[in-house]
């Protein structure tokens, strides 16, 4: 293998940091290089990585099916990623960086450049990366001079179009003879890092672009050719056509324009004499309002004096209505209460109340007692009560006869009260007389036991044999003398109330809340009750007046009834009044409805805007007389006509521009519209002479068409001529195990054989033949112009415009060999896969060169990718790298094996564990070709050297 030679330029190094999965990359660019590693490892995004600040354009970049937000986040997804490639230029070394921005910029990056060698320490602080919003601070004080770029600034510099950084670096290192190549260098410069997506399609949309400056105008546009020179003759034919068509519309036109003339001559008659009578209305006007607001005054202000009687007996009428309501209210209250108390009296009314209070009273004060003291104690006093009123009823019963009055007898007071001490109280009331409880059978005996018992009392102590008994914590018994009898009957009825109220109480303790509510409900009849005494007042009261109320209602319903029939007096004058007043005020409102007419009928009035006194007009034979009642409607009427005069305007346009849209056109050169309808009119009626002149023009079209077509076809030509110069360059070369191979032309008969019968027609009619397309009864050549002209025009029509690339397909011709010769229609239909691969870089590597300037081709390295280069067999290996290196182009092999015809092998290993990929300069082997004796069987096997 030869070395590179010195005078080369272009890319020497390509270098990726922290970005696609590698930790760090470093692959050569100045010779043939082979990265190997197995599949998936990243080969191709090494390379892919090139699109980045050699196309720049993300548009036109491919990136094996991931959207560009995908490939930014994978190549750029922290500011601390780098795509780096350093150049070999005529005035020394420069680099070309594109830097992530990270994932807050949105996986942004930024291009920049600079002069010097690219050493890789330079991107390191410390043991990481050098964040790129610090690199240029950081570069700078190594000494550099980083210039951040835009993507259409880079884009100019490399291909050498001018930049505002011209004086402090050049980048040129893609030599395009003409700068607008870019977009194409760019689409093919793709293809060769893609050669799998390659096909026939893609070489012959590239074929005209790249040999754009040989052809005069790839681009020609045969229907537009076409009809262009046409269009004059086409439109004059169309509408000679159409003016013969359009009798309905020119009639219509003739009768718009006569009504418009007698509708200008009756308006131009009105118009004064409304203006006049206008002005006069309004004074007019003025005088009727006074008139009319004099009579409403009168009116006014005899409807106010009746107004005011009329609120008068109204207000009387009211107060009398609220006195018989009153009366009547009171009636209504005298029948109830007469419903309710006719039948009773004071006296019932008043016990029924006192009945109801007592019973109140008595269970109110067993309530209360129940609530104080519980049923035990109640029954004990209840107990205790019937002992005493026995007692007393038997005191009663003996009050004359008993032991009392027998002991007092024989006893003193004192003694007897001593005695009464120790002896049952009842005891002391027990009958002595005859069939008495105590019968004495011995009087003197009974004395003397008597003397002997209250000698036993001493000092209030009661001396027995062994026993001294104290009295005086004893009470002595008080009986009741005779005298006292009607005191002890009435102890005797208080005790028996006592114990009626104990046995009330003893009920209640046993229902304390059934009590309760008996004594709410009694509460509540008390009050009715008392409420009923009330009422009752009341209506012996009213029974005593109800006679001077009758007199008094009767009164009132008289006075009433007169004040009713003065009302209906009043309001019968107030309705002929308002009818009166209603007349005037219609008066008034159609007088002011006449002049809001008459205001909007002005401000509606257009005949401002119209021409009645120009043109035709008709005069107006009737004379016109105006009178104020019906001014509104003729005004009206007289604003209707004009809109009808504009509608007529409106009209006569709308008819005419049917008739412009119908393909009458040639009289929009007079300005004056009357004219151009006079014109339009008289055209009609003279179309001979038109179709004479039309059929002269349409002899000369097709020298116009036959001219365009003809630099088409001499476009194609000099393709073909270009495609042989081309094929030439590609079989100098060994192509794999063929014996030529070669991109031929293929015209499309059909289509250019149309073509030329237009052309050779064109010919024949510049040397005088005649020739009439459209006229009637066409001879055999006329009648395959006719066709060719249709048929260029479908094709015209369906492919929205015929060009150059319309005219040809391409052909792929192998020659094997054994001198066999195929012809295929497509790239992927020719021989073995490594053949395949070679046609595609040969393709892609002349057309590259063919859009670089001519004396500086092959001085620049451009890098090309070939992917499973394994397919590839060492022979035509070596034969591929001496070509591309011939035309300045450095093959890049990627495989899962080393290729040893390159100069340098380049494996991929990883690290930290796998997660990354590492490519370092330490890591490339150099290969050298091993000198070879006669009887080598394989010029290309190549021995693996040291690593440098």
């Amino acid at each position: 293998m030869s070395d590179i030679k010195p005078e080369l330029y272009g890319l020497t190094k390509l270098a990726l940091l922290n970005t696609a999965g590698y930790a760090k990359c470093v692959i050569p660019l100045d010779d043939s290089s082979s990265i190997c590693a197995p599949n998936n490892t990243g080969k191709s995004s090494v390379i892919n990585a090139l699109q980045f600040p050699l196309i720049n354009d993300l548009r036109l970049t491919e990136w094996d099916g991931h959207d560009l937000d995908e490939t930014r986040k994978f190549y750029f997804g922290t500011d601390q990623s780098y795509i780096l490639l350093e150049a070999s230029l005529p005035d020394g070394p420069v680099v070309i960086g594109v830097a992530g921005r990270g994932k807050i910029a949105g996986y942004a990056f930024q291009y920049f450049c600079y002069k010097g060698k690219l050493d890789l320490a330079h991107y390191l602080d410390g043991k990481s990366y050098v964040r790129y919003s610090k690199l240029d601070h950081h570069l700078r004080a190594l000494g550099f001079d980083p210039i951040e770029l835009k993507q259409s600034e880079l884009n100019a510099m490399l291909t050498g179009g001018a930049t505002p950084y011209d004086s402090r670096i050049n980048l040129r290192m893609i030599p395009l003879a003409n700068v607008s190549d870019a977009p194409v260098y760019k689409d093919i410069f793709r293809r060769i890092l893609n050669l799998h997506r390659l096909t026939a399609q893609d070489v012959k949309r590239l074929l005209l672009p790249v040999f754009a400056r040989h052809l005069g105008d790839p681009k020609v546009d045969f229907y537009q050719v076409w009809h262009n020179a046409f269009e004059k003759i086409n439109k004059d034919r169309r509408e000679l056509k159409a003016l013969e068509n359009q009798q309905e519309a020119v009639t219509a036109l003739e009768s718009l324009l006569d009504n418009r003339s007698v509708l200008k001559g009756r308006l131009a008659t009105y118009a004064p004499k409304l203006d006049v009578a206008l002005t006069e209305f309004h004074g007019y006007a003025e005088d009727q309002q006074l008139q009319l607001n004099e009579q409403l005054q009168l009116l006014h202000g005899e409807k106010t004096q009746l107004e005011e009687r009329q609120r008068l007996y109204v207000s009387q009428i009211k107060d009398l209505s609220g006195r018989r309501l009153q009366l009547s209210q009171w009636y209504q209250d005298y029948d109830q209460l007469h419903q309710r108390f006719g039948l009773t009296n004071q006296a019932t009314l008043d016990s029924n109340l006192k009945n109801i209070r007592q019973s109140y009273e008595q269970l109110s004060h067993s309530l209360q007692g129940a609530s104080q003291v519980n049923a035990t104690t109640l029954a004990h006093q209840k107990s205790q009560s019937q002992k005493q009123l026995q007692s007393l009823k038997l005191q009663l019963k003996n009050l004359e006869y008993n032991l009392y009055s027998r002991l007092r007898e024989d006893l003193s007071l004192p003694e007897v009260q001593q005695l009464s001490r120790v002896l049952n109280p009842d005891l002391l009331s027990l009958s002595t007389a005859a069939g008495g409880d105590i019968e004495i059978t011995d009087e003197d005996a009974f004395s003397s036991q008597l003397e002997a018992l209250a000698d036993c009392f001493k000092q209030g102590k009661l001396h027995l044999a062994g026993a001294v008994i104290d009295l005086s914590h004893l009470q002595p018994v008080e009986q009741n003398s005779l005298e006292n009898k009607i005191q002890l009957k009435e102890q005797i009825e208080a005790l028996q109330q006592t114990l009626q109220t104990l046995e009330q109480q003893l009920a209640v303790a046993g229902d304390l809340a059934g009590k309760t509510r008996e004594k709410d409900r009694l509460y509540q009849d008390m009050l009715q009750a008392e409420e009923d005494l009330k009422k009752f007042a009341r209506y012996q009261h009213m029974q005593q007046i109800a006679d001077e109320q009758q007199a008094m209602l009767d009164q009132l319903e008289q006075e009433e009834e007169l004040l009713q029939t003065q009302l209906a007096e009043v309001q019968h004058k107030a309705s002929t009044l308002s009818d009166r007043r209603n007349l005037v005020s219609n008066k008034q409102e159609q007088l002011k409805r006449q002049l809001e007419r008459i205001e909007q009928e002005k401000k509606e009035r257009i005949d401002f805007q119209l021409d009645f006194y120009s043109g035709k007009i008709t005069p107006y034979p009737i004379e016109v007389v105006l009178d104020f009642d019906n001014l509104a409607d003729v005004l009206r009427d007289f604003n209707r006509q004009c809109h009808e005069l504009k509608l007529i305007d409106v009209n006569i346009k709308n008819t005419y521009l049917y008739i412009f849209n119908a393909g009458i056109t040639k009289f929009e050169v007079e300005t004056d519209e009357e004219l151009k309808y006079q014109r339009l009119i008289s055209a009609y009626h003279h179309l001979d002479k038109e179709r004479e002149a039309i059929e002269r023009r349409a002899r000369v079209a097709l020298t116009e068409v036959a001219a365009t077509l003809k630099g088409l076809r001499d476009d194609l030509n000099r393709l073909h001529r270009e495609m042989n110069s081309f094929n030439r360059g590609i079989w100098r070369h060994q192509i794999s195990n063929l014996q030529d191979f070669k991109i031929e032309i293929v015209d499309r008969s059909v289509l250019v054989g149309h073509i030329d019968t237009i052309l050779t027609t064109s010919e024949t009619y510049q040397q005088g033949d005649t020739l009439d397309l459209l006229a009637p009864g066409a001879t055999s050549s006329e009648r395959d112009i006719q066709s060719a002209k249709d048929y260029l025009i479908q094709a015209a029509s369906e492919k929205g415009g015929l060009t150059l690339s319309d005219l040809f397909d391409i052909r792929f011709k192998v020659i094997n060999r054994a001198g066999e010769v195929e012809f295929f229609d497509k790239i992927d239909s020719a021989g073995s896969n490594g053949t395949r691969i070679t046609i595609k870089l040969l393709c892609g590597m002349l057309f590259i060169r063919q859009l670089l300037a001519e004396r500086e081709r092959g001085k620049y390295r451009i890098p090309i990718y070939i992917d499973e280069a394994a397919d590839i067999d060492p022979h035509n290996q070596q034969a591929l790298i001496e070509t591309a290196l011939n035309f300045g182009f450095v093959p890049i092999f990627a495989s899962v094996k080393p290729q040893t015809s390159c100069r340098y092998i380049v494996p991929i290993r990883t690290v930290a564990g796998g997660a990354q990929n590492w490519v370092d300069e330490k890591d490339w082997i150099l290969c050298e070709k091993i000198a070879t004796t006669p009887v080598a069987a394989d010029p290309g096997v190549a021995e693996v050297a040291e690593p440098v």
